[in-house]
């Protein structure tokens, strides 16, 4: 079965009585009950009752029109009955002196029950009002919470908040969300029924940053056309509900609680909704990488075998007898591309050990020197006929560092200034101890690097504009990855002279001593 559609007429029409909100209403209501019950009473007395019987039906139309007035209206009612029974019933009649002692007794009487039961009525009728009060600001936050958990999206969001608020409030609402860019300002949604003008612009604007109420009905503003508020709840609001009332009536305390509590409810589901993105986000991405990673993994495994055997044939033809200058070229260019195809498997298995955190680097004291002579010779098929300048300053104590690492460290450095640079141009490496530091720099000769990419040339697969093709983009970032894997850090920068220079810094320990036959 289908459950009964709420609506809000139906929470706050009253179920047994109206109660007269006007006070000059209610006066009025007094008054003429007074003059009612004073004719009844005439009727009444000429016919069937005596004057003492006639108090009673004062008490009685005092005691009914209390259900529907104040404090104020009943004490104007009983006094002008006692007055009226004292002048109009009681002896001697059109006087307002009382003889008897039993008259004066019974008008006594009579301003204590009546005082007292329109104390209590009225008692009663506010508890019940609040209690009332209370059930339609629970039914209305109930209703708002359960459409917006309906809600798909942030967009069915917000059409639902102008819904709801809009039939509660009878108020025309704007929701205004801010920019991408703080310039932008705070701009109306689709779905909003008003748009502020232009004037308002600021006292929206203050609402969203001081996070309070501002606009029409608050201290901030109130010649305002709209009341303004954010919608947050401790942080940075999601933006600013705007609502411009049917009426200019003030809203009342229960009016105004509801509204906070509405703004409230719709700012916790926004954060919630806004967290529900950022976390699928998140899986999105994280799912994505785990893809990535696993796929390239796959894939340098993969070709680690067609590559050796590449290059195996191609070692089988270089020692093959009878063989052309032409075939002797082709051999030589199949090595060069199976040696850079080499290099960039390996390049993507080391993305891939960086990606997944399996890097665990076996540090050991190394000779600075070595390391160099390595790279170099790992590396002549590409430097070439290129001069490369090396200095090492001399006394340069053991450096505690994972050799391997290192060597694929100086191998990528050298590349990247053999790809970005002129033909012929010379490589510089030093090496060197500063403080508590040791230093490799790897400068060139070339144009350098755009000032606005120094912060970016390390990132994964990023390729620097203008850039020569060929590149994958991974060299640096493995040089980066690699450097603080052993606890070191990579910069790079321009030269004064012209060329890029890449400094590498890395922490320097107490070299052991080594025995006296080793020396």
């Amino acid at each position: 079965m289908r459950e009964p559609e709420f609506t809000p007429s139906s929470a706050v029409r009253p179920r047994s009585f109206v109660f007269v909100e006007s006070p000059w209403r209610q006066y009025l209501l007094a008054f003429l009950t007074f003059v009612a019950a004073s004719m009844l009473n005439l009727l009444l007395l000429e016919r069937w009752l005596g004057y003492q019987a006639i108090a009673l039906v004062y008490l009685l139309s005092v005691v009914v029109v209390s259900l529907f007035i104040g404090r104020g209206p009943i004490l104007l009612g009983t006094l002008l009955t006692a007055a009226g029974w004292n002048y109009f019933f009681a002896p001697p009649r059109f006087a307002f002196n009382i003889y008897d002692t039993y008259d004066n007794m019974m008008l006594a009487t009579y301003f204590v029950v009546t005082l007292t039961v329109g104390h209590l009525t009225t008692h009663l009728r506010a508890e019940r009002l609040a209690e009332q009060e209370r059930e339609e600001r629970a039914s209305a936050l109930y209703q708002l919470t359960r459409d917006l958990a309906d809600a798909a999206n942030l967009d069915d969001i917000f059409c639902r908040v102008v819904r709801q608020v809009e039939i509660f409030f009878e108020a025309q609402v704007a929701l205004l969300l801010p920019g991408r860019h703080l310039a932008d300002g705070l701009t109306p949604y689709t779905a909003s029924t008003w748009a502020p003008k232009e004037n308002e612009a600021s006292v929206a604007a203050l609402a969203l940053a001081q996070n309070q109420p501002t606009g029409s009905g608050t201290e901030t503003f109130p010649e305002a056309e709209g009341m303004y508020w954010p919608l947050g709840v401790g942080g940075v609001p999601a933006g600013v509900m705007a609502l411009r009332f049917k009426t200019r009536v003030a809203l009342t305390r229960s009016q105004r609680n509801l509204l906070e509590n509405f703004v409230r409810q719709i700012a916790l589901i926004l954060d919630r909704q806004r967290l529900r993105d950022v976390e699928s986000k998140h899986k999105f991405l994280a799912e994505s990488e785990r893809l990535g990673r696993t796929l390239l993994n796959s894939v340098s495994h993969e070709l680690r075998t067609p590559i050796a055997a590449i290059a195996s044939a191609a070692s089988g033809l270089q020692v093959a007898p009878g063989l052309a200058p032409a075939q002797i070229n082709l051999v030589a260019e199949i090595e060069a591309a199976n040696n850079r195809l080499n290099r960039v498997v390996q390049s993507l298995l080391s993305a891939a050990r960086l990606q997944s955190g399996q890097l665990r680097p076996k540090l050991d004291w190394c000779e600075v020197s070595d390391l160099v002579q390595v790279a170099l010779r790992s590396d002549e098929g590409v430097t070439g006929e290129r001069p490369v300048q090396v200095r090492i300053a001399p006394g340069l104590p053991l450096i505690k560092m994972d050799f391997v690492l290192m060597e694929q460290v100086l191998v990528n450095l050298l590349l990247n200034a053999v790809v970005h640079t002129p033909p012929g141009t010379a490589i510089e490496i030093n090496a060197r101890r500063e403080g508590g530091q040791f230093i490799l720099e790897v400068a060139d000769s070339g144009p350098g690097l755009p000032p606005d990419q120094l912060e970016r040339v390390f990132d994964l697969f990023h390729r620097a504009p203008n850039s020569k093709r060929g590149g994958t983009g991974l060299g640096l970032a493995i040089v980066k990855g690699f450097v603080e894997a052993q606890g070191g850090r990579v910069q790079a920068a321009n030269r004064p002279s012209g060329g890029a220079i890449f400094t590498i810094q890395l922490p320097v320990a107490d070299a052991p001593e080594l025995p006296a036959e080793i020396l």
